[in-house]
């Protein structure tokens, strides 16, 4: 890389190339089947911790190897509680649109989506609730974050095109988490993670919002004993999705534009300046154009709800085998 100097002559520090950014995936990808698969079959939960070490590490140190500034890299700035909220609004309203994805998949294709998540729901349960928190919430959201909010997009940043890194960094966090069944819910969180990125210039919201995503699921794993856990997995991967069911959430899609809407705009409000919630030129397209995406969700989930309750027995069927477990299980495999 060659170096760069300020107006007064200054050396400045060295940009990231988005090479850079591609080998430390391709690193990270060709050590899944090397060092991390043998840690975490090796050490279980504690592997998936020295997992999430060696995320960091690798970032940092190509950063520095490359002579980067971090903390242009690793931007760490005192967070604004509008933007909290905002982010916490973000991860909600992606939620909302993430649950369906995920459910429509696991209704097409039950054995894959619930069969694969078992062996690792059995990990995170192996430890106290607390240390599970940390390395599977914690951990990640910092860790993790450090490679793809970090290093990568910033060595992306050169393409310019914000909607091209968007795109480019989703479909990267999908390949990261190394299943084609889970592609498109980790890539639609990847993108959302990025773009808050983007547009806050500061890691403690992708790390909260990274936390807020991981945390369901473990808590959702303590509150199942492991019999049941497995019991209801089995259940779904034999009986697969009621219709009813897959309705309510497709139908819990509608929360996600207006949530999505209202937290960008609180993500990009700035203190002392006043912005209108609808641009007052496009007041009137935006109005239409999210109660349309809110209602179509609402309308299908609602179709396939009823045709599920009238012309399905398999709901009523998993309500007589186990409903809280059943259910439960749907979260947990997220």
């Amino acid at each position: 890389m060659e170096n760069e100097y300020d107006d007064f002559g200054n050396l400045q520090k060295k940009k990231l190339k988005p090479v850079h950014g591609i080998l430390l995936f391709v690193l990270v990808m060709a050590s899944y089947y090397t060092i991390i698969a043998w840690m975490q079959m090796k050490f279980g939960m504690y592997g998936l911790a020295m997992t999430e070490l060696y995320l960091l590490l690798l970032s940092v140190g190509i950063t520095v190897l490359c002579g980067a500034d971090l903390a242009e890299v690793f931007p760490v700035r005192k967070p604004a509680w509008s933007k909290v909220f905002g982010t916490l609004l973000l991860w909600a309203g992606v939620y909302a649109l993430v649950l369906p994805a995920t459910m429509v998949i696991a209704w097409l294709f039950p054995r894959q989506m619930f069969g694969t998540g078992s062996a690792l729901n059995d990990m995170i349960a192996s430890v106290p609730l607390l240390l599970s928190v940390f390395i599977t919430a914690v951990m990640p959201a910092v860790c993790e974050e450090a490679m793809h909010r970090g290093v990568i997009l910033h060595s992306l940043k050169s393409l310019k095109r914000e909607w091209l890194i968007v795109l480019v960094m989703g479909i990267l966090f999908g390949l990261f988490h190394g299943s084609v069944w889970r592609f498109v819910p980790t890539a639609l969180l990847g993108g959302a993670l990025s773009w808050l990125m983007l547009k806050t210039e500061n890691m403690v919201y992708p790390a909260l919002f990274h936390f807020a995503n991981n945390f369901l699921p473990t808590l959702l794993t303590f509150g199942q004993t492991e019999n049941d856990a497995a019991a209801g997995a089995e259940y779904l991967m034999e009986a697969g999705i009621p219709m009813a069911a897959l309705g309510i959430y497709v139908a819990i899609g509608c929360v996600a534009p207006f949530a999505i809407y209202t937290a960008g705009y609180l993500i990009r409000r700035e203190k002392g300046r006043k912005v209108p919630y609808f641009p007052k030129e496009h007041q009137t397209f935006w109005i239409v154009f999210l109660t349309i995406c809110s209602v179509i969700p609402a309308m299908i989930g609602g179709v396939l709800f009823l045709y599920g309750i009238f012309f399905d027995d398999s709901l009523w069927e998993m309500i007589r085998q186990s409903p809280v477990e059943n259910f439960t299980v749907f979260l947990k495999y997220l």
